[in-house]
C-alpha cells in the first residue's frame, strides 16, 4: 500500500524566518560551459549547439570576467580561502580547444588558487578530445576527467541522439591515462527505450574493465519539450517498466560492489578514496561559486542562478570594466535559505548519500537535536523499512534506494 507522504513540518526553537548563513568557508566552484556539437535528445539542459567561434571567443571573454569580478569582491573576506574543487560542466566542456579551457583555469588560479591536492574535473564528451590536447590539460592542472558514455550499444546511443561511438569512448579513456589522468569517471543510463538487463551487464562489465575510478549512473527522465518525448510517444512500448527499470539499478550496483567500488550515492559508485569530491559538497550542503550561463552558486546562505539567455550574459559582462554588473543583475533566481530551509536541505542532500544524515553533524550546525525536529517523519519511514536510525545517522535501507523519491518528499 502506498502512502502519501506527510507534510515536512520542521519543530525547533527559533524563529520561522531567521535567516541561516553557514560559516563554512567557499572552497568550490562550478564552471558552466554551454556548447556542444548537437544537442542529444533527451537534454533539456541549458546548452546551445554547434556555436560559430565567435561565439565561443565572447563567451570565454565574458567568463573570465565574471570570474575576475567575484574575485575582487571576495578579496579579504573571512570565507575567501583557496579552492578544494573546481568542476567544468556543461555542455560539453571540451567543445573549446585547450587553450580557452587553459585560459578560464589560469584565471581561477589567479583570482582564488586552488590547494595543492584540489579535484579539478571536466566533463568530456568521447570523439570531442585529442591525446595532445588532453597532455596539454593534464599540464595546465585538470586532474579529472568525467566521460559521458551513456551505454556501450550503438542502437541506444542513436536512440539518445548521441554522436559517438563505443570505439571513441575507448580511445578517450586510452588518451586520458596516456596524458597522466589517473581520475576518470563514466556516466552511463538506464532506464532507456530498448534496453534489456543484458545490454546493462554489457556496459557496466566492459567498464569495469577499463581503468575507470567512478561510476555514475542515471535512469532516463523524458523532459517536456524534448525530442525523445515526442519520440516515445510515438513508440511508448519501448520504455522499461518500473520492476525492469529498478532491476537495472540493482544490477548495476551488485556489480560495481563485487569490484570493490563503494556505492556511496544514490547514483554514484566508486573505489575507495575515488569519490566526486565537488558533487560531495552539493550532497553535503557546503556552499560553492558558480560561474557562466545558468550556473548556480550558493554564498552567504543564498541560492543564485545566472541567467539562461547567451545574449544578456554576453552584453552583461561585455562592458567596460567600469560598467560591470553586480553577479545579482545577471540573477534570473535569488533565493535566500532560511533556517528550517537549511534543515530540510540537509535532510534531502544528505539522504541521497548512502552514509545518510549524522545527527551529530545536524546538531553542531543547527545547534538542535535531529530527532526533535524530524522525529515524526523519521519514525513513519522507518515503520514502513524505508530508513534505517543506527550508529548516529538516518539513512536508507535497501528497499528506501528503490523508493527514495518518496523517503524525499516526506521532507520537502
Amino acid at each position: 500500500m502506498t502512502q502519501t507522504p506527510g507534510k515536512a513540518e520542521v519543530h525547533g526553537p527559533f524563529p520561522p524566518t531567521e535567516p541561516f548563513l553557514p560559516d563554512d568557508p567557499i572552497y568550490a566552484a562550478y564552471i558552466h560551459i554551454p556548447f556542444c556539437r548537437s544537442k542529444c535528445y533527451y537534454c533539456d539542459f541549458c546548452s546551445f549547439p554547434d556555436p560559430a567561434e565567435t561565439s565561443l571567443s565572447a563567451y570565454v571573454n565574458a567568463l573570465c570576467r565574471e570570474i575576475s569580478r567575484m574575485g575582487q569582491n571576495t578579496s579579504g573576506q573571512k570565507s575567501r580561502v583557496p579552492l578544494r574543487t573546481i568542476f567544468f560542466g556543461g555542455g560539453t566542456p571540451t567543445i573549446l580547444p585547450p587553450r580557452r579551457l587553459i585560459r578560464i583555469l589560469d584565471t581561477i588560479r589567479e583570482n582564488f588558487g586552488w590547494e595543492p591536492e584540489a579535484e579539478i574535473s571536466l566533463e568530456a564528451n568521447p570523439g570531442t578530445v585529442t591525446a595532445d590536447g588532453l597532455a596539454e590539460l593534464r599540464l595546465a592542472g585538470f586532474n579529472r576527467l568525467s566521460f559521458g558514455l551513456q551505454a556501450m550499444q550503438p542502437h541506444l546511443l542513436r536512440w539518445l541522439g548521441r554522436t559517438h561511438t563505443p570505439d571513441d569512448f575507448l580511445a578517450g579513456i586510452d588518451m586520458a591515462r596516456a596524458a597522466g589522468f589517473t581520475s576518470i569517471n563514466t556516466d552511463i543510463m538506464f532506464g532507456l527505450p530498448g534496453q534489456t538487463l543484458e545490454d546493462v551487464e554489457q556496459t557496466v562489465c566492459q567498464l569495469l574493465g577499463l581503468p575507470i575510478e567512478h561510476l555514475s549512473f542515471y535512469s532516463l527522465i523524458v523532459e517536456e519539450n524534448t525530442p525523445i518525448q515526442a519520440m516515445l510517444e510515438a513508440a511508448p512500448h519501448l520504455l522499461p517498466d518500473e520492476d525492469s527499470e529498478r532491476a537495472q539499478y540493482r544490477r548495476i550496483i551488485e556489480l560495481v560492489t563485487a569490484a570493490g567500488m563503494t556505492h556511496y550515492e544514490i547514483s554514484n559508485a566508486a573505489f575507495p578514496g575515488r569519490e566526486c569530491r565537488h558533487n560531495l559538497v552539493y550532497w553535503h550542503g557546503n556552499s560553492y561559486y558558480g560561474f557562466g550561463v545558468s550556473a548556480h552558486a550558493f554564498t552567504r546562505g543564498v541560492r543564485r542562478a545566472n541567467t539562461t539567455d547567451l545574449a544578456v550574459y554576453l552584453q552583461g559582462w561585455g562592458r567596460s570594466q567600469a560598467d560591470l554588473p553586480d553577479q545579482s543583475f545577471l540573477s534570473t533566481e535569488l533565493e535566500t535559505i532560511d533556517r528550517k530551509g537549511a534543515m530540510k536541505e540537509m535532510m534531502l542532500l544528505g539522504l541521497r548519500l548512502l552514509s545518510g544524515v549524522s545527527a551529530e553533524k545536524f546538531h553542531h550546525r543547527f545547534g538542535v537535536e535531529l530527532q526533535d525536529v524530524f522525529g515524526p517523519q523519521i519514525s513513519r519511514l522507518t515503520q514502513r523499512g524505508l530508513l534505517i536510525f543506527d550508529r548516529g545517522s538516518v539513512r536508507l535501507t535497501s528497499t528506501g534506494l528503490d523508493l527514495a523519491n518518496q523517503v524525499l518528499l516526506e521532507f520537502i
